[in-house]
C-alpha cells in the first residue's frame, strides 16, 4: 500500500511539471482544464495519502510459535549435560542423552527408546507415583523431586531421585526435561572410583566364586576365582546359565532354589551342589545367594558366592567310613548301640547307632532329639537314681564310667545292659557331651564276647 501511494504522488508531480513547461496563455481552454485537473489530482492524492496511511499501515502480526525441535534439544542435552536426562512429551520419551542410556545399561539403544512410554523404564510399583508427579508439574510447575524405582536393562531396579523441568510453560504444555540421579552416582567421582577400585581388588582376590545372574538366569558377572577353580574363563561363560555347569544329580534342587529366587518367592538360599570343571572333574560347593530386590513376588537378578567344600566333604566321608567300619566290627558280634547325648536329666540323645533297635526295640529317630521321649524313661525305675548319681560322680571327676543296670524295652521286656562312656570336655574344662556304648548283656552272644576278650587278654 505504501508503494502504491508513493507512486501516485510521484506520477502526479511529474505530470504537473511536464505540463507546466508546456503552459502557454494562448493555449486552448482544454489544455488549461487538464492542467488544473492534474494539479487538483496531485493535491487530492497527497491529502488521501496523509489521511489513509496511518490507518492502512500494516500492523505487525504475532509470529507463530516456533515448534520445539526434539532432536536439536536432545543433541544439546547430550553435549551439555553430564547427568542422566531425557526430553519427555506427556508420557513418551522424545530423546535421552548418553548419560541416561549409560545409567540404565542401554548404550547404543537410543532409537529403541525414542517414543517409548516412560512407564516402560519405571518399576510397576512406582507407576502411580510418576503419574501423580507429572500431574502436579502440569498444575503447579513446582520444582520438587521424587524418589522412585527405575528399571535397569536386565530388569533389576535402581532407586532414583527424579526431577522435572518444563521446557516452555506457554507454548509446549506437557513437554519436560526429566533428570535423575541414583544413589551410586551421587557420590563424588574420585571417591566412587577409589571405592570401586577397592571393591574390585578385594573381589578379584577372594578364594570364593562371586557371581551375578540377571532375571533370565544368565550369568553377567564372575570373578577370577571361577577360572582358578573350574578352568573356564569368565568371558566364555557370560550369558550362559549356571545350570550348564551343575552336576546332573544336583540339577533339580538347584533349579528349584534359583527359580524361587528369580521369581521373588524367596530372598535368600543356601545349599550344596556339585559343579563340573572343564576337565570333567566335579567339585562340591556351598552356594549362598540372594536377590537384588526385597519386594515379594518381584522378578529379580541374583547374586551370591560359591565356596569350595570338596575337602570338607571328603573329610566327612572318611569319618563316616571309619565310624561305619567300627560299627561293622562290633555290631554283628553283640547287640549294642553307640550314642552321644546331653548331660541333662533326661540324657537326651543327639545320636544313636542302628543297634538301638535291637537293644531297646525303638528306632533311632524315635529317641533322638525327641521332646516326648528320652532314654531315662527306658531305665528301670528302681535303677534310675543309682545310675544318675554314679554317672554324675564320674563325670564331675572327669573320669570314664562303667555301670550295669536294667532297661525296659518297648514290649516291656526287662534287659540287663552294661554302659561304658565318658564326658567330652572343652579346653576350658567345660562339659560338652557324653559319648559311649550300651551293650545288651542279656544276650547269649555277650558271654561269647566276654570269653573272647579274656582269651585275647591272656594271650597278651
Amino acid at each position: 500500500m505504501n508503494i502504491i501511494l508513493f507512486s501516485l504522488v510521484m506520477l502526479s508531480s511529474i505530470f504537473v511539471l511536464v505540463l507546466g513547461f508546456w503552459w502557454d496563455s494562448t493555449a486552448p481552454f482544454k489544455v488549461h482544464i487538464s492542467t488544473l485537473a492534474a494539479v487538483l489530482a496531485m493535491f487530492l492524492s497527497a491529502t488521501l495519502a496523509m489521511t489513509l496511511y496511518p490507518r492502512l499501515k500494516r500492523r505487525p502480526q504475532p509470529q507463530s510459535p516456533i515448534a520445539f525441535d526434539d532432536v536439536i534439544w536432545g543433541q544439546d542435552l547430550s553435549s551439555k549435560l553430564s547427568t542422566p536426562a531425557a526430553v519427555i512429551d506427556g508420557y513418551n520419551i522424545k530423546f535421552a542423552n548418553n548419560a541416561f542410556l549409560k545409567e540404565l545399561g542401554m548404550n547404543g539403544m537410543r532409537d529403541m527408546i525414542t517414543d517409548l512410554p516412560l512407564t516402560n523404564l519405571i518399576h510397576p510399583s512406582s507407576h502411580q507415583q510418576m503419574t501423580d508427579f507429572i500431574s502436579r508439574q502440569h498444575n503447579q510447575r513446582s520444582s520438587e523431586t521424587m524418589m522412585l524405582r527405575m528399571l535397569y536393562v536386565d530388569g533389576t531396579t535402581i532407586p532414583a531421585q527424579i526431577s522435572l523441568s518444563p521446557l516452555n510453560s506457554l507454548q509446549q504444555h506437557g513437554q519436560f526435561l526429566l533428570q535423575f540421579t541414583t544413589t551410586s552416582s551421587s557420590e563424588p567421582t574420585s571417591t566412587k572410583l577409589d571405592v570401586d577400585h577397592t571393591y574390585r581388588y578385594l573381589i578379584d582376590r577372594l578364594d570364593q566364586i562371586v557371581f551375578q545372574m540377571n532375571v533370565d538366569q544368565k550369568i553377567i558377572f564372575l570373578n577370577p576365582a571361577w577360572e582358578r577353580m573350574l578352568d573356564y574363563t569368565p568371558q566364555e561363560c557370560m550369558q550362559k546359565t549356571l545350570f550348564q555347569f551343575i552336576h546332573p544329580e544336583d540339577l533339580p534342587l538347584a533349579e528349584a532354589r534359583i527359580n524361587a529366587l528369580t521369581e521373588g518367592k524367596r530372598h535368600h538360599s543356601q545349599f550344596e551342589l556339585r559343579l563340573i570343571a572343564k576337565n570333567g572333574r566335579s567339585q562340591w560347593f556351598e552356594m549362598r545367594a540372594s536377590t537384588t530386590s526385597r519386594l515379594k513376588s518381584e522378578r529379580s537378578s541374583v547374586m551370591g558366592t560359591l565356596t569350595d567344600i570338596s575337602r570338607i566333604k571328603q573329610t566327612s566321608a572318611d569319618l563316616k567310613a571309619s565310624a561305619r567300619l567300627a560299627n561293622d566290627m562290633i555290631m554283628p558280634n553283640v547287640p549294642c548301640m553307640l550314642y552321644r547325648c546331653k548331660n541333662d536329666r533326661n540324657w537326651t540323645f543327639d545320636y544313636v547307632s542302628d543297634g538301638c533297635l535291637e537293644v531297646t526295640e525303638y528306632q533311632p529317630y524315635e529317641i533322638t532329639n525327641s521332646l516326648h521321649f528320652n532314654y531315662m524313661q527306658l531305665i528301670y525305675p528302681a535303677d534310675q537314681q543309682r545310675v544318675w548319681e554314679y554317672v554324675q560322680q564320674q563325670v564331675n571327676q572327669q573320669r570314664s564310667f562303667q555301670i550295669i543296670y536294667r532297661i525296659q524295652t518297648r514290649s516291656n521286656k526287662i534287659k540287663w545292659v552294661m554302659e561304658r562312656g565318658k564326658g567330652v570336655f572343652s579346653g576350658t574344662d567345660e562339659l560338652l557331651t557324653l559319648e559311649g556304648i550300651i551293650i545288651d548283656i542279656s544276650s547269649e552272644n555277650y558271654q561269647s564276647m566276654m570269653d573272647g576278650l579274656e582269651q585275647m587278654t591272656s594271650e597278651q
